[in-house]
């Protein structure tokens, strides 16, 4: 995502994909439940956290996407959502995204190749 872009009110809204997705975080139901959860699960389910997800996985399959998200989440909601727990919980959250919008999960734990806070992540495909 460009730095210089700041997602507006449209952009922040709830994907209209979204409209039947059903989340369940598991593990990381304490995670989710605070505000920084509340805040990092609005942010990938808007409109521009789906558009980032998807445009990384079909950018570069090979790659984990929520390095994608990682701009707009900065912006939302802050460093909060890089702490060990928020990362887990948005892992979570984009492979229940993927898996909603008709993708498949394909490997964890694959290393993150570029400046990021995180360090590895899944990779998905749509194929």
């Amino acid at each position: 995502m460009p730095n210089h872009y700041v997602p507006d009110a449209v952009a922040l809204q709830r994907d209209p994909n979204l409209s039947a997705f059903t989340f369940d975080p598991g593990a990381h139901q304490a995670a989710f439940e605070s505000n920084t959860g509340q805040a990092i699960f609005n942010c990938v389910c808007s409109r521009a956290g789906v558009a980032a997800l998807v445009g990384a996985i079909g950018a570069a399959s090979s790659r984990p996407p929520v390095v994608g998200l990682e701009h707009i989440l900065f912006q939302i909601v802050g460093e909060a959502a890089f702490a060990n727990e928020q990362k887990k919980l948005t892992g979570r959250i984009v492979r229940y995204i993927v898996e909603h919008l008709g993708g498949r999960w394909v490997r964890s734990r694959v290393k993150v190749n570029v400046a990021s806070r995180y360090y590895s992540g899944s990779i998905y495909s749509f194929a």
